[in-house]
């Protein structure tokens, strides 16, 4: 009873570990106030418990010295009442049992419960019984298309003159995107499998499919994973928290805005929207705890899109804030690619940068009901902010590393050390300096997502290698001769390409082919270049499913979903979607000003 039914596994490991040990008549088993060492399960023979105080009390079980599973030493004494044959289980294969099966201390401590208080009680479990996995309609459709989409794809691919090669990949990327679109496996999966699939045909070499694990990027997501795992280990967010929510006036708009502008200011010298988000996400359960918000609350799912959107609203803004939007400078004519690597992207982008903020704070506060919020014991803040005393030796390596981080690659212009070394000198210190140690290593850094950004990059280079991008615009660019130079149309031409191409490839890629499509349209009917750029950078942060959004998903394998609601935080998405189309029209008297047009 005690081990229950289902765990034929750990229990063989256990069994290895086991002896068979004998007393004999008036012989002590343990006594109370010993180490509880071992458990005994009673073969043969009877064995009597007695409290300190010298109560006797009966077995219920054949065992006794349940302590190893709950507890650091034995509650009672156990003696021999006739000769003894018993099973003895070490505590420490007793540890590793109990790592495998939950219920086993549970069960334990029940049973020494009961024997001591003479009564039979039970611990309610939280854990819910498991059920009998069910299909649901939605993957059987799922399936369905993983085998039928796919092959037709490529039928109607290889007959509109694309070549075996790229017919192949179009069917291997479609049913990398069915995967994700009917959830089949979990999210990291689909692109490694697309990934493999190619190298397995040999539709590219293992230098272009595996290039994202030997490049720089990789050392810039470990090393910033990292940074964030040791800012959130080292109570370093925890102490910024309680400054911030001491300092900051007691009013929701201002603990969400400071989320905001958080990311923000991390946007010039971040490009990367995970990157942002990961530095962002332990402040943001510190902050939520601190301020004790509901899980699954307005107040939480405000504070949720105020950090997501922190690390994303700015990305169009800035030419240093998203890889593709450097990427994308350098397909313009070469006289004017100098203009837009400054401030000047940021100044034709105003309208939209602004607007964008207003309508993040008008869709928050119309979204997400006001809650009746306890206002914040600002001296009992003041009290744990003493009690936490000086910082740590952990904490200061922490704050270094950021600070290093920060400074360093806001300097790149200057010193001209790439942004991936930079992140390799910071994860080089964390490590030496033991801040971030093996098992944090290993557990705290979100391998998932790191092997789902890699096989993104996969994909764009296997795109890349097989001219998929040059075959996309070819037979895409015909389409736009109802434009005529009308930018409100070549607005409405940009969301649909944008859109389209975004359902099968990630963020970066998606942007790219887009404006590799759109951008000869736009100079052939005298629209300036930047803008086919800026339009796909804007639009490309539109997404639907969340396979669609790598920020997000890193949001979901965070474990951050049970503490938002996650269809109002959808509602909201879909407000700032709808917001980003509604500013490019807004810009365009800017533009015209701007003589962009």
């Amino acid at each position: 009873p005690l081990i229950g039914a289902g765990f034929d596994n750990a229990l063989a490991h256990l069994l290895g570990a086991v002896e068979e040990v004998a007393f004999q008549a008036g012989e002590a088993i343990y006594r109370a106030g010993d180490a509880a060492s071992a458990l005994y399960l009673v073969v043969e023979g009877s064995v009597t418990l007695a409290t300190p105080s010298g109560r006797q009390l009966a077995l219920k079980e054949p065992r006794c010295g349940e302590e190893a599973a709950v507890m650091g030493g034995y509650a009672c004494s156990a003696t021999a009442t006739s000769e003894v044959r018993a099973i003895k289980i070490p505590k420490t294969a007793v540890a590793d049992f109990a790592k495998e099966t939950p219920s086993f201390t549970a069960g334990a401590t029940e049973s020494l419960l009961s024997l001591l208080g003479g009564e039979e009680i039970s611990i309610p479990s939280k854990a819910k019984a498991a059920k009998e996995s069910k299909v649901s309609l939605s993957e059987i459709i799922g399936w369905i298309s993983l085998i039928l989409l796919p092959p037709a794809l490529f039928f109607i691919c290889k007959s509109n003159g694309f070549t075996t090669q790229s017919s192949i990949f179009s069917a291997i990327l479609a049913a990398t995107v069915i995967m994700w679109v009917f959830t089949l496996v979990d999210e990291f999966i689909p692109p490694i499998i697309c990934v493999v699939a190619a190298l397995f045909i040999g539709l590219a070499p293992a230098p272009v499919a595996l290039a994202g694990f030997s490049s720089p990027g990789m050392m810039t997501l470990i090393g910033v994973f990292a940074l964030s795992a040791s800012i959130g280990s080292s109570g370093l967010s925890y102490r910024f928290m309680l400054w911030l929510l001491h300092t900051l006036p007691d009013r929701p708009v201002f603990q969400q805005s400071a989320m905001l502008a958080g990311g923000y200011l991390l946007s010039p010298i971040t490009p990367s929207g995970n990157s942002r988000l990961s530095l962002l996400i332990p402040l943001f359960r510190d902050m939520m705890d601190g301020l004790r918000l509901k899980k699954g609350g307005a107040g939480a799912t405000a504070l949720m899109a105020a950090t997501f959107s922190g690390a994303m609203l700015f990305s169009p803004m800035l030419s240093t804030s998203k890889s593709s939007n450097i990427t994308a400078v350098n397909l313009m004519p070469a006289q004017i690619q100098e203009q837009f690597l400054g401030l000047y992207w940021l100044a034709a982008s105003m309208v939209a940068a602004v607007g964008i903020t207003i309508l993040h704070l008008v869709a928050s506060r119309w979204l997400f009901a006001v809650e009746e919020q306890v206002a914040l014991p600002k001296e009992r803040i003041l009290v744990q902010m003493r009690l936490l005393g000086p910082m740590t030796g952990s904490e200061k390596v922490a704050l270094t590393g950021f600070l290093f981080f920060l400074a360093a690659s806001a300097t790149v212009s200057w010193h001209h050390i790439p942004p991936a070394w930079i992140a390799g000198c910071v994860l080089i210190g964390l490590l030496v300096s033991g801040t971030l140690g093996k098992k944090a290593f290993r557990d705290q850094l979100d391998w998932p997502m790191v092997f789902f950004l890699l096989g993104m990059d996969g994909i764009t280079r296997i795109l890349d290698h097989l001219k998929l991008y040059d075959v996309l615009a070819k037979v895409m660019s015909d389409c736009f001769s109802f434009v005529g130079g009308r930018l409100e149309l070549f607005i409405l031409a940009a969301l649909a390409t944008t859109l389209i191409v975004r359902l099968a490839l990630p963020v970066t890629s998606g942007m790219l082919v887009s404006a590799i499509i759109l951008m000869p349209v736009a100079m052939a009917q005298g629209i300036h270049p930047w803008l086919a750029i800026f339009l796909t950078a804007m639009f490309s942060d539109i997404w639907f499913f969340p396979y669609q959004s790598s920020v997000y998903t890193q949001v979901q394998s965070q474990g951050l979903g049970p503490r938002y609601d996650i269809p109002g935080f959808m509602r909201y998405n879909q407000a700032m979607n709808l917001a980003r189309v509604a500013l490019a029209f807004a810009s365009i008297p800017y533009w015209k000003w701007l003589g962009l047009i």
